[in-house]
């Protein structure tokens, strides 16, 4: 059984959190169904905070809560994923009031636990010095508060999500829907994930793309020449790319500079680049009208039968059914 907590600070605001806790509850419905398992979602998916008391949210109502922190931690229950919670009220006041939750953030980010955070929630992390010298996004109108209390921390208040190494962050409640969308597929598979974002993320009209978040944690290297190629190819990856030329703008003979990139990233430079294009294509899938030959075309593939075989060698079906699965 899967386990996922959202967390609930005093003054949560309250749509913050059950909007995730119910796209999760569904998930975990719909995987028992897969795997023909009963399942009661109540148990996996688990609103937890300081002592397992209700939490008054900032507009007067109270949410319930299943698990105290305390409880969680002296129970030793393995944990799939934690959200952190949107709050309302002055940064400073909360983080003081929140002090005990940060020992057990650190804990499960050394456990590699999945961690999102929403809206102004990332003020979490970062006040657990998890965010140091890593990329976050904010509340776009908390920006500058964050940024002068964490000077650490790369902020990018422009992205709609950020990956830090298992640490993400969304700027507002719609990315956070999408965020946690992203997770539930980490945790129980791309059918659910896209069974749950077919069905209850009608309508959404994004003004970003989420297509390469997930190659932010692969960016915490200190390989600079190669982040510098990373960032170069994201900019880039929709045009002709010769990997020799790449390596040439950096200084590295081809072969140091394959040998390099997957020391760095995990990735060759030529698988690397091919799943940025796939990404890429998926958003263009589900969120255009293009023909697949023109979304091919748009990610830089010319040939079609070509794009199609790549597509389904990374997705495990072809654009036009994937394009299917999602509508």
């Amino acid at each position: 059984m899967k386990t996922i907590f959202v967390y609930l600070p005093e003054n949560v605001v309250a749509m913050s959190a059950t909007l995730i806790k119910e796209l999760c509850w569904v998930a975990a419905s719909y995987a028992g169904e897969l795997a023909s398992e009963s399942v009661n979602p109540s148990q996996c998916i688990r609103f937890i905070s300081l002592d397992g008391s209700p939490v008054q949210c900032f507009s007067g109502n109270q949410l319930s809560v299943d698990v105290s922190l305390k409880e969680a931690a002296a129970e030793n229950i393995p944990v799939d994923a934690v959200f952190l919670s949107a709050f309302w009220g002055a940064p400073k006041k909360i983080m003081e009031e929140n002090q005990t939750l940060l020992p057990w953030l650190t804990q499960l980010h050394e456990s590699n636990v999945p961690i999102a955070a929403v809206s102004n929630g990332p003020f979490f992390l970062a006040q657990a010095g998890l965010l140091d010298d890593k990329v976050a996004t904010v509340y776009p109108p908390m920006k500058e508060q964050f940024q002068q209390r964490y000077p650490n921390v790369t902020l990018r208040s422009e992205r709609a999500i950020t990956d830090a190494g298992n640490l993400y962050c969304a700027n507002g409640i719609a990315s956070g829907c999408d965020l946690a969308v992203s997770i539930i597929e980490m945790v129980y598979g791309p059918d659910v994930a896209r069974k749950v974002g077919q069905n209850f993320l009608v309508g959404f009209n994004r003004s970003y793309s989420i297509a390469n978040v997930e190659f932010d944690g692969q960016k915490y290297h200190r390989d600079r020449q190669i982040l510098t190629a990373q960032q170069w190819l994201e900019r880039h990856f929709n045009s002709s790319v010769k990997l020799e030329a790449v390596a040439a703008d950096v200084g590295m003979s081809p072969r140091n500079f394959s040998r390099r990139f997957k020391l760095a990233t995990g990735d060759s430079p030529s698988y690397y680049l091919q799943r940025l294009r796939v990404e890429a294509s998926r958003e263009l899938l589900r969120t255009t009208d293009l023909t697949i030959a023109e979304v091919g075309y748009r990610v830089g593939y010319g040939d079609l039968s070509y794009f199609s075989r790549v597509f389904k060698k990374n997705e495990g079906c072809l654009p036009h059914q994937y394009r299917q699965n999602i509508k």
